[in-house]
């Protein structure tokens, strides 16, 4: 998504009738996201240092995320938690800057935290278990998302993936890839960020979707959270089980979200990196 410029900013705000936090144009084209590539957060974005403070303190400011997921999806909001806490693995990371606020069906307002709305409205109740059916899959589910986007304050969406690439077939995914692309056309001020599923079987058919899913992001400038990809990688060492990259033995266990609390730290450190990235930071 090309950043608002100030104008159209306040055009949109004006026929919305609410305030919605937008991701700003900092004026600076070396900072200036605009789909030129595709920008995609996996084992190599997870080094924190690397984000300067200015631009966790802008992702505070201007980002508000809409997060729908099932179990292996809360691995995200555990390792947000526990980066928050100061209970990450790595003792030499504080957790004070990087304050979140997560709340169920409503948009935290505060710059004071990165704030993340999680789940969606269906039949008067809060559903925070979001089954591809209830996102993006039927037109049920894209009811509920576009709800979502138009009667709260969001500019950043993303559905996670449980297991379903483990079975899905090639024109499923495709399926997949056409609505989230159909989703941007009609919300152009909302950034989409695609997603692999988790790495956990090794099953090909798993690896398969997975690649078609890069390909297409790659191809088509995109924004991609490789799920898979985090799965895979520990210590600089990548785990593959005859030709299929699969999740790291050191990940093993069900700490958390299926998976160790580490492996859930990871999946926060590239999240708080991609949400930079979409605020404006160049990533260099």
């Amino acid at each position: 998504m090309k950043p608002l410029n100030f104008l159209f900013l306040i055009v949109i705000l004006f026929f919305s009738g609410f305030n919605c936090k937008s991701v700003s144009d900092e004026n600076n084209d070396s900072n200036d996201l605009n789909n030129t590539e595709a920008i995609i957060a996996d084992h190599t974005s997870v080094d924190l240092n690397s984000i300067p403070d200015e631009w966790i303190t802008k992702v505070k400011e201007v980002i508000g995320f809409h997060y729908c997921h099932t179990s292996h999806g809360s691995q995200i909001m555990i390792g947000l938690e526990r980066l928050m806490n100061g209970s990450f693995s790595n003792i030499t990371i504080k957790g004070s800057k990087y304050n979140y606020y997560p709340d169920n069906c409503n948009m935290p307002d505060t710059d004071q935290y990165l704030s993340l709305m999680d789940g969606q409205y269906s039949n008067g109740y809060c559903e925070t278990y979001v089954s591809p059916d209830l996102y993006w899959e039927s037109d049920h589910g894209l009811s509920l998302t576009r709800n979502m986007l138009n009667s709260h304050n969001v500019n950043v969406s993303m559905f996670a993936w449980c297991s379903q690439l483990d079975y899905y077939s090639s024109s499923e995914v495709e399926n997949y890839l056409n609505k989230m692309a159909a989703l941007e056309k009609e919300f152009p001020n909302i950034v989409f960020i695609y997603m692999t599923g988790n790495a956990q079987s090794s099953e090909r058919n798993r690896y398969d979707r997975n690649n078609q899913i890069r390909q297409f992001c790659k191809e088509n400038n995109k924004i991609l959270f490789d799920f898979a990809d985090l799965d895979c990688w520990y210590n600089g060492g990548q785990n593959i089980v005859n030709g299929i990259p699969m999740e790291h033995n050191h990940y093993h266990g069900d700490q958390a979200g299926h998976t160790t609390y580490e492996s859930c730290e990871n999946k926060a450190k590239a999240f708080w990196w991609l949400m930079a990235r979409i605020a404006g930071w160049n990533g260099k």
